[in-house]
């Protein structure tokens, strides 16, 4: 199988300057090239081979912006079922993030919801690729934590709720 690259999220309080760079940052750590053909394999393997453009986009220029989210776009017309919809919220939040207007609180506001609410999305994506491409992109940082929930069981017939031992009943 091949291997597929990391997605990178900051988990750091940042300025809004340093936010609005941070999502841009991110959206470009999910950046591969692509064909129009979904399969785990080439999406697997666009990933795979994009990892430096999709960890450590350089972004110098404004356009350099454009060409990483259509890298993105690219990428996301390969992606099968399983991950396709993680994959585009991402996009999307990457796409809002290139729209911000530094300086304008309203715009970097709306950045950083986008950023935040696909960080769920991105701790799917690094799951997906590990267990269905066998690829390591990790850890992706997110603000909230994203493993599992684990399931808490009720105490057991007669055993009180606050962990003491059950009073003997009397006969």
């Amino acid at each position: 199988m091949r291997q597929c690259s990391p997605v990178v999220f900051t988990r750091s309080v940042l300025s809004r300057r340093s936010a609005t760079l941070a999502a841009l940052t991110l959206a470009a750590a999910l950046v591969g090239c692509g064909n129009e053909d979904p399969s785990a394999e080439r999406f697997c393997g666009e990933v795979a081979a994009n990892r430096d453009a999709l960890t450590d986009p350089q972004l110098v220029y404004t356009d350099d912006v454009d060409a990483l989210l259509d890298l993105y776009r690219d990428i996301g017309a390969l992606a099968p079922l399983g991950v396709e919809d993680d994959w585009n919220q991402i996009v999307t939040a990457y796409e809002t993030a290139s729209t911000v207007v530094i300086g304008d609180q309203e715009s970097e506001q709306q950045a950083l919801t986008a950023i935040y609410s696909s960080e769920q999305s991105a701790a799917q994506v690094e799951a997906w690729l590990m267990a269905n491409c066998a690829v390591d992109i990790g850890p992706v940082f997110t603000i909230v934590a994203q493993s599992p929930a684990t399931a808490t069981t009720a105490p057991a017939t007669g055993a009180p709720s606050d962990g003491s031992e059950p009073t003997p009943s009397s006969p």
